[in-house]
């Protein structure tokens, strides 16, 4: 009995370590202004009433730490009439290929604006597997107007190449 329950002690504790959040996951991303989002992220409530959804399948790559891939090949242009904040909701498979450690970037931008939410990066366990994945980000204070979404990837580290296949992407937005 004694043998039983120090077997299963050990598993759980594994299960948790391997699937426990990095703590350094809230570093700012690399080539971005992520350190000057504040710290203090406003709370609130509302109401949203529309939504646009994507949904693409084909495989994208990105090599460089330098640059930002969007991760659909559509464009999306929101509109409305009065202030809003909105909520995009991203998931999909992702993969990295190179050397240790295997570690992704995401980012949400909305008229060049980096968004709030997200995890700066993702740390991937095995090279080679695709792993689903999700992130949601929000903007508020968003004029009347229309609005430019793009949600981006790249490799974390210059030896990496990160992909991105079988993906949505859910706005949802007040008018």
């Amino acid at each position: 009995m004694k043998k039983r329950l120090l077997v299963g002690v050990i598993l759980l504790s594994c299960f948790i370590i391997f699937t426990s959040y990095p703590a350094s996951a809230q570093e700012a991303v690399a080539g971005d202004s992520a350190a000057a989002v504040p710290q203090a992220l406003s709370t609130g409530s509302g109401v949203l009433h529309k939504a646009i959804f994507l949904s693409e399948s084909a495989q994208k790559a990105n090599n460089s730490i330098n640059d930002w891939i969007n991760a659909f090949n559509t464009e999306v242009t929101l509109g409305g009439a009065g202030d809003q904040c909105i909520e995009m909701r991203y998931s999909g498979e992702v993969k990295m290929t190179g050397f240790f450690p295997w570690r992704m970037q995401f980012r949400a931008v909305v008229d060049g604006v980096l968004a709030k939410g997200g995890a700066p990066f993702l740390d991937l366990i095995d090279p080679e597997i695709y792993t689903s994945t999700a992130f949601n980000w929000w903007a508020c204070g968003l004029t009347p107007g229309t609005h430019t979404v793009k949600i981006q990837f790249g490799p974390y580290f210059e030896d990496g190449t990160s992909y991105v296949r079988n993906r949505t992407l859910t706005i949802a937005y007040g008018e």
